[in-house]
């Protein structure tokens, strides 16, 4: 007895399932869960959509920071560049300062050099000058009683010697020459004129006899007479 109502309800069971399974995958229950699940995969494919477009977007974000930074770098390079170029630039005009100065400090150098020369050449000219002067003043004092010297300094470092007592007929009768004295000997002037004046000076500046050579003069002024 049990077991008829046992069977009885299984049976009824199996038909409900039997029920549930042919309304859900047949007629309407078919069409409305396939139209459920072209809902949902609607909806997926439009979440997708979203999502690869979200995506695409980031993409091209990245593409452009990147082209962005690429740039970026590229001009930082460029300056890199410029930069050393203008060292290389500050590099050789150092150098060539540098080799400038060296110049500099050598030919001041020699102008120091040369200036030391030319200032001891000068030293030695002005004690020649001086010793020369003081020849003059010694052959002043002695010629001008004795033979009717007269001297005079004249502006420039010129001496004039003036001989009179010469001219038995005219003894005031002034004969004259003027000597500039420096490193050498120099007749400037000479009245009257003297043939062999040249060769004179030229004898005086060799023996720096100035003696002899005021002696010499009034010897050819005498002949002169």
């Amino acid at each position: 007895m049990m077991l008829g109502t046992e069977l009885q309800n299984l049976d009824s069971n199996l038909k409900q399932v039997q029920e549930t399974l042919l309304n859900k995958w047949t007629g309407e229950g078919l069409t409305k869960h396939l139209a459920q699940q072209k809902q949902q995969h609607a909806e997926c494919m439009a979440q997708a959509r979203a999502d690869i477009s979200k995506l695409e977007e980031s993409v091209d974000s990245f593409r452009r920071q990147a082209e962005n930074n690429k740039e970026a770098i590229q001009q930082r390079i460029d300056q890199m560049q410029t930069a050393r170029q203008d060292i290389e630039k500050v590099k050789m005009q150092t150098e060539g300062m540098s080799k400038q100065e060296a110049e500099l400090r050598g030919m001041i150098g020699t102008s120091v050099q040369q200036i030391a020369k030319e200032k001891e050449l000068i030293q030695a000219q002005d004690k020649v000058t001086k010793q020369k002067m003081e020849e003059l003043q010694k052959a002043v004092v002695f010629f001008k009683d004795r033979l009717g010297l007269k001297f005079r300094k004249l502006d420039g470092g010129r001496l004039q010697f003036s001989f009179t007592l010469i001219d038995a007929k005219n003894p005031d009768r002034a004969f004259v020459f003027t000597l500039k004295v420096d490193s050498k000997y120099e007749v400037v002037d000479c009245d009257p004129k003297v043939s062999d004046l040249d060769n004179l000076v030229s004898k005086l500046n060799t023996t720096n006899n100035l003696s002899a050579f005021v002696q010499t003069m009034r010897k050819r002024f005498k002949q002169l007479v």
